[in-house]
């Protein structure tokens, strides 16, 4: 069957790409510059950016605070409001954070040892776990940038048993991506939505108590990242609730659909 391609249709989803991106780039630019952020947090504020970009592009991000104030200082129709920011994950997440911790260690090893070599390289975990002590954690790191360096260069080696596979291809850097056998999430319900606003409101009181003179508090619950440790939308689930936020919204990360809570 053959499809024919409206050419102005095309045209149009790419200079709103094209929007898109230069609106979130206006609105996290100048929180980039005036802070030195962590990966973590660069993440965070470009998840906040795709957040403002969806629900009102006037807002502006203009302070990205220490504890205990929120994550997050923004602009909004002439008001300070305090914006936190959280994952809602499974009880279990600390099993794949410590291997996605690790294979950034080892992206740095391979780096190091093996430099001026891009390449982006998903590795499988034995059962989807790999038990280390701390002070196992270097020499684990520079065996898996050794595996990686081996994979790339169709070197004839075995596999420890903890890894069951590696697959690299040509990248414009050093990435490494783990690729969980069971990465499908459960859907979030109602009653862990409301445990997750529960556990955030009690931090309201200092919120206010900040220096930023905060006119209403927000509260923005991330999830939908792809793995097995976050959570998917129920479409069937009703999440509005009453919050002591002044806003709560919850949004899927990976294709950037928001509903408000309250």
């Amino acid at each position: 069957m053959n499809f024919e391609i409206n050419k102005d249709d095309l045209k149009k989803l790419i200079e709103s790409s094209k929007k898109e991106s230069a609106e979130l780039g206006k609105i996290i630019k100048p929180i980039l510059e005036k802070y030195n952020l962590e990966k973590k947090e660069v993440l965070e504020v470009c998840q906040i950016g795709k957040f403002v970009c969806k629900i009102d592009t006037e807002i502006r991000i203009t302070e990205k605070p220490q504890p205990p104030s929120p994550d997050f200082i923004i602009s909004h129709k002439n008001k300070q409001i305090g914006l936190e920011h959280t994952q809602i994950l499974t009880d279990d997440a600390s099993r794949y954070f410590k291997i996605k911790r690790l294979l950034e260690y080892s992206e740095q090893v391979f780096e190091t040892k093996y430099p001026n070599t891009n390449v982006h390289a998903t590795i499988s975990i034995l059962n989807d776990k790999l038990a280390f002590k701390q002070c196992e954690k270097a020499e684990l790191a520079e065996k898996i940038a050794d595996f990686v360096q081996w994979t790339r260069k169709e070197t004839e080696f075995g596999f420890p048993d903890y890894i069951t596979g590696i697959r690299t291809t040509r990248h414009s850097q050093v990435s490494f991506s783990y690729k969980e056998k069971n990465w499908r999430a459960e859907y979030l319900t109602r009653d862990r939505l409301k445990q997750e606003i529960l556990k955030k409101e009690s931090k309201i009181s200092n919120y206010k108590k900040s220096e930023f003179e905060l006119s209403e508090c927000w509260l923005t619950l991330l999830i939908g990242s792809l793995s097995s440790v976050s959570y998917e939308l129920n479409e069937m689930e009703n999440y509005e609730m009453e919050s002591k936020f002044d806003r709560v919204y919850l949004m899927a990360d990976f294709d950037a659909k928001i509903i408000r809570i309250k």
